[in-house]
């Protein structure tokens, strides 16, 4: 892995969003690369999985 590759893994990983599940409306604290990348979030009060919307669409 490069320094590069380490770098970004780093902030990307310290960055969180909140997130309001579709299913139950709970908002939940998420990392905002798994916003960014579209990958599937756990909601943790229902349990749904869901990918959260972009915000600019």
């Amino acid at each position: 892995m490069s320094f590069f590759d380490y770098a970004m893994k780093f902030i990307g990983g310290a960055s969180t969003t909140t997130v309001t599940c579709p299913v139950c409306g709970l908002k939940s604290s998420q990392s905002a690369s798994k916003i960014r990348l579209k990958q599937a979030m756990l909601c943790p009060g229902c349990k749904a999985l869901f990918i959260a919307p972009r915000s600019g669409s």
